[in-house]
């Protein structure tokens, strides 16, 4: 098989990359006819490392977790799991390539069938369509244990749980096929705020026991600090910034510096600048964005005029390399320069 192109967005090569996604672009209907939603998405993950995907709601996060986990085929560009394309694959390839992709969905309960003990789901994860035999038990047992439950958790219905314990639930389902990578979708949105640091920590502990590369969508950036290694920012369907965690302390991309407007920093500890005024407007239509760049309705600092005409409004800007910042890049005509950075 032919190596996919390296397209100039891609992060910094990193040892063998698990998962690796080259210029996906994804949406509802057919190639010729789409609602496009997500454009050109490239990034890559290794063992025991996260990948953040952040951005607004609209963005463009949920719909790529659909592409790397199967429920969505890209209309262009390729998902590669250990170098393999899955589209390529053949049923009983994919049917194993999928296992090792598995999903930590926002709503835990909405995953999980009522009617079913956590037992029979686990027995179901681990053997598809076989039933709840005793040589499962200690396998389930040891599953529920990883989590922090009780053993005799499997003989419980999911309503009899709380939104924290459901998610762990979720999380031993996903763990049981020993996935090599894992999406974790909003995973904390649904909890309370005293729930949300057990499931958190749980998740980094699991990571670091089975080297899982994780690829970690929020919307919530102090989290997405806490829990990264590289960030992914997602404007419209597009990657407007990319690069190691410490772009979220000094963002390039005015986007990025946006988000930041929502996080409360009284301290001062979390950032190393205070964020813009925010500029009040629709993030507008995914499948139909402004033409040029995408954010200029948005962006504090206004369209910019090069030899007589607005760039930004007419030339969609391209994600290219940051001078003087190894492994970051913006989607910017005019990224923000910081102090003693290279302009």
């Amino acid at each position: 098989m032919t190596a996919p192109s390296t397209p100039s967005s891609t992060l910094p090569a990193t040892p063998q990359p698990v998962l690796r996604v080259d210029r996906v672009s994804a949406g509802y209907g057919s190639a010729s006819r789409s609602a496009r939603v997500l454009r050109d998405v490239s990034l890559a993950v290794a063992p025991g490392r996260t990948m953040g995907i952040v951005g607004e709601s609209g963005s463009g996060k949920s719909t790529l977790a659909k592409v790397l986990v199967g429920e969505l085929a890209p209309l262009s560009g390729q998902v590669l799991l250990d170098g393999a394309d899955t589209a390529r694959l053949r049923r009983r390839q994919l049917r194993a390539a999928r296992r090792n992709i598995q999903l930590v969905p926002q709503d835990p309960y909405s995953s999980l069938d009522p009617r079913m003990t956590v037992g029979r789901a686990l027995a179901e994860a681990l053997d598809p369509g076989a039933s709840l035999r005793r040589a499962d038990r200690a396998r389930i047992t040891d599953l529920l244990e990883t989590v922090a439950l009780e053993g005799d958790a499997a003989d419980r219905l999911p309503h009899e749980f709380s939104g924290g314990q459901r998610q762990r639930i979720v999380i031993a389902r996903a763990l049981a096929v020993q996935p090599k990578v894992l999406i974790a979708d909003e995973v904390t949105s649904a909890l309370d705020s005293s729930v949300q640091a057990e499931i958190l920590n749980l998740l980094l502990s699991l990571q670091k026991q089975a080297d899982l590369a994780v690829v970690f969508i929020t919307h919530d950036l102090s989290i997405a600090r806490y829990m990264c290694d590289e960030i992914s920012v997602l404007y419209l369907g597009s990657l407007v910034e990319q690069g190691d965690i410490g772009l979220l302390r000094s963002p390039s991309h005015p986007y990025t510096e946006l988000l930041r407007a929502s996080v409360p920093d009284p301290s001062g500890a979390m950032f190393d600048t205070e964020p813009p005024p925010v500029v009040a407007a629709d993030p507008g239509d995914p499948a139909n964005p402004p033409a040029g760049c995408a954010f200029h309705p948005r962006c504090p600092q206004g369209p910019r005029v090069v030899e007589g005409r607005s760039i930004c409004i007419g030339t969609a800007p391209p994600l290219l390399p940051l001078a003087g910042q190894s492994g970051r890049a913006a989607a910017c005509h005019f990224p923000l320069v910081r102090a003693g950075t290279p302009a």
